[in-house]
């Protein structure tokens, strides 16, 4: 493959190029792909030092692991296990009590009722995701904030689909009770979120409602559960 198409690969395409004997597909693929690894890194992380040391480990795993993808997944979700893996890696290097969340640095938006608070609901939502279990959090990250099915979710993170539910309810259920506390409007639920609590031991709390539409897009992710 010649240098001059590399913009126009796929990420597939890149990597294929990059096994074949063309170093600078990778190099290419990386420069692409930069800013989603550093976005779910600290998605994951909550710090932005730490979520740098996850992208830096995520690009060296990609360069050592290239030769493992086999097409049997799409690259993303392949992408998706190494940068939470590799996240996960960094995470247990630190005692939590000694990161600090960069709620400036998070960009993602959310769905708020009044526009004029969103980035203080921005930053109580960052705040309260990175106190639920991790394992909830890695859930409600991949199915709420980045699209993925629950399908998807489960290949990424090696579990049952039933388990991503699971923690995807719990983990909504959670961060509600944490919203509550910083601002109770925005644990509020919206009107479809009455049976969020079935897979969370009878656990009624629906889900913020800071995550505004992306909440229906997981109820129906979920089948109902």
């Amino acid at each position: 493959m010649l240098e001059l198409s590399f913009e126009h690969a796929s990420d597939e395409e890149l990597l294929a190029a990059y096994v074949s004997g063309y170093p600078r597909a990778l190099e290419a693929l990386l420069l692409r792909r930069r800013d989603f690894i550093w976005s779910l890194s600290l998605k994951f992380l909550g710090n932005a030092t730490l979520a740098e040391e996850a992208m830096q480990e995520a690009s060296i795993a990609l360069f050592k692991r290239a030769h493992q993808f086999k097409g049997d997944s799409k690259f993303t979700t392949w992408m998706y296990q190494i940068v939470h893996n590799c996240a996960m890696d960094v995470a247990r290097k630190y005692r939590k009590s000694d990161v600090h969340v960069d709620v400036d640095q998070y960009t993602e938006t959310f769905s708020v009722e009044d526009q004029s608070d969103e980035i203080t609901s921005r930053q109580a939502v960052m705040k309260a995701l990175m106190e639920i279990d991790p394992d909830q959090r890695a859930a409600l990250v991949l199915v709420v904030m980045e699209g993925l099915s629950v399908e998807e979710a489960s290949t990424t993170l090696g579990v049952p689909a039933g388990t991503i539910k699971s923690r995807c309810s719990r983990g909504k259920a959670a961060l509600a009770t944490l919203l509550s506390e910083l601002d109770p409007r925005l644990s509020q639920g919206n009107s479809q979120g009455n049976s969020e609590g079935k897979g969370s031991g009878g656990n009624q709390t629906s889900a913020p409602i800071v995550l505004g539409s992306e909440n229906h897009e997981v109820e129906n992710r979920e089948g109902g559960q």
